[in-house]
């Protein structure tokens, strides 16, 4: 009876591990500061995480790298398009200094062009003395992975999929970085989809015996 009840348990486990695993992590690449915020192989990164109907999003900087206001990100934090969604989609912000909200664009960034969606505070300070290290994190309700990962073609830089505005850690610049490509970094959804095909593998083999 109690393998019975452990082999449901890791049945469980196994589904909303699968209901998990479908994340996409990019890398911030793209350095827009004005006095140059690298050389850095990764300024950051943007993880999109489905669940359910939803989208979570996690926006972290790397290297000692902290988010900051200025005119350079259109006074924002964080921006992103996607088409089909409201403001009111935006929901759950976290990591960001109180009066951070979402807001509506078109928001223009140096060197990324207009976006859609920006995650900033109207009431916080500009510049490095307000810089904060996040993570930022929020919620996208009623969407998917792939209409968040749409992002804008931009003359001269490629297809940009999301930008912040930065503090450098390793120079003390401000300015954009962003996200200028489509491939995402697939670990966390590889191993999400190990850990729930592991626990599918406990759970038969507790069934058979």
């Amino acid at each position: 009876m109690k393998i019975k009840y452990i082999a449901a348990v890791l049945i469980a486990i196994a589904g909303l591990g699968l209901q998990q695993a479908k994340a996409d992590t990019f890398n911030f690449t793209s350095d827009h500061c004005t006095a140059a915020c690298g050389p850095q192989s990764s300024f950051g990164t943007v993880t999109l995480t489905q669940v359910g109907s939803n989208v979570n999003v996690v926006v972290s900087l790397l290297n000692g790298n902290q988010f900051v206001k200025t005119g350079a990100g259109g006074n924002m934090y964080f921006l992103f398009d996607n088409a089909g969604i409201t403001l009111a989609n935006i929901t759950s912000i976290s990591g960001a200094p109180a009066g951070t909200t979402a807001f509506a664009g078109p928001i223009h960034a140096d060197g990324t062009g207009d976006w859609a969606w920006g995650i900033g505070c109207a009431s916080c300070a500009i510049g490095g003395g307000a810089a904060f290290p996040g993570p930022i994190t929020f919620t996208v309700t009623n969407t998917t992975l792939a209409a968040m990962e749409v992002g804008h073609l931009v003359s001269g830089f490629g297809t940009e999929l999301f930008v912040a505005d930065i503090l450098s850690g390793t120079t003390g610049a401000t300015g954009d970085v962003d996200v200028n490509t489509h491939v995402p970094d697939g670990g966390a959804t590889v191993m999400l989809l190990g850990t729930a095909l592991g626990a599918l593998g406990m759970a038969r083999r507790f069934i058979m015996s």
